[in-house]
């Protein structure tokens, strides 16, 4: 196994983690305070449960500890253990933070307009899309190895993957369909009580043992270094939140993590790692079309269907349509099911870690065999 540049052991993965959790979770006891004191809160969605409205008053945008807590971190490693600065490391941290700025004037728009309208969904995603588009670039022109199963490949030289030659389209579609899938449905996925911080502590230490197992001790530490910052931010964030991460924190922790499998050529394992983050992006997709197609619509002129198709998905359209599910996303629905029967929304939480854990482990034994 190479380590980097100052290594002839591996890192303390460990001892890393633990400095970025305990930097987030001091971070945040005086932070809280301070965004009370200046009345920075969430603001529901009209539709959203009922059971959440005594949520209404709690601070949010607490991802900015998390930022901190794993640049701190990160320059500790890099400074007294890694001693040597790492470009590719420092890029995926920019990649992230691009979108947790994105997410920060978001959280800031909502609190100044006192809603829970904050920039547009078009812009937003027009800025995640030009981020991945930039940094894939840049990540093509650095030379970047892939490692997939059983085949390595490095740019910007001839490149191929399973025996297809890629290059720089590759690179530039992968990083924005990445970078703005993922932040987005990290934030989709970000409605319960300690709900993303809980699923995307085990991502991140999942995407730490992978990087260890195919030799990228550089993205082992900074997956090792979120999973400790975020681990730190659930401390606080655990039901009943004391604050919210707010789209500052997910579109933050997508962002890193679209960053790490695009640099690091992990997406074989990250594809079933992040099926519940998938689910829930494909819930809200589902739930939108479904209720727009059924909406009652009888066309002036005569139209074809799927023309038909086409114009309800595109016009907001009077009435009411159908719902495949109680609520979008997904962990709403499962929310209000069981809560009708009397489970709480943390046991709900409870649930969603339970089954991140058991993809979790079924990544990591498939890496085990595949090697």
């Amino acid at each position: 196994m190479n380590y980097l540049p100052g290594y002839t052991e591996p890192p303390h993965l460990l001892g890393l983690a633990l400095v970025s959790l305990v930097i987030s979770a001091v971070l945040l006891f005086p932070y809280i305070g301070w965004l009370k004191k200046f009345q920075i809160e969430q603001y529901l969605r009209e539709d959203g449960p009922a059971s959440h409205a005594h949520k209404a008053k709690t601070p949010t945008s607490g991802g900015l500890c998390i930022i901190i807590a794993s640049f701190v971190a990160m320059v500790i490693w890099m400074v007294f253990d890694c001693k040597s600065f790492d470009s590719h490391v420092a890029l995926v941290f920019v990649w992230g933070l691009v979108c947790g700025i994105v997410g920060l004037v978001d959280d800031m728009a909502k609190v100044m307009q006192k809603g829970n309208k904050g920039v547009s969904g078009k812009v937003r995603l027009g800025i995640e899309t030009a981020v991945g588009l930039l940094l894939g670039w840049l990540l093509f022109q650095t030379g970047t190895t892939l490692y997939y199963p059983a085949h390595v490949v490095t740019a910007p030289a001839t490149v191929f993957v399973q025996g297809h030659h890629v290059g720089l389209a590759f690179y530039l579609l992968f990083g924005a369909f990445l970078t703005a899938a993922t932040a987005n449905a990290v934030n989709l996925h970000d409605g319960m009580d300690g709900l993303a911080a809980g699923t995307s502590t085990q991502v991140f230490a999942t995407m730490a043992l992978i990087f260890l197992a195919t030799g990228q001790i550089n993205f082992a530490v900074m997956s090792a270094i979120m999973a400790g910052a975020v681990l730190g931010f659930l401390l606080w964030n655990r039901n009943p939140a004391s604050v919210f991460m707010g789209d500052t924190g997910s579109l933050f922790i997508g962002g890193i993590m679209a960053a790490l499998v695009i640099a690091g050529g992990i997406l074989i394992w990250f594809i079933p790692l992040s099926l519940i983050y998938i689910f829930e992006a494909l819930s809200v997709m589902a739930q939108v079309s479904y209720y727009k197609l059924t909406k009652p619509f009888t066309p002036e002129k005569p139209m074809s269907q799927p023309a038909l198709v086409i114009y309800k998905l595109t016009h907001k359209l009077p009435g009411e349509g159908n719902r495949i599910f109680r609520m979008a996303p997904l962990h709403h629905h499962f929310e209000a099911v069981l809560g009708e029967k009397g489970v709480p929304e943390w046991q709900v939480v409870v649930y969603f870690w339970i089954a991140q854990f058991a993809l979790c482990v079924a990544v990591l034994g498939f890496l085990y065999f595949w090697r």
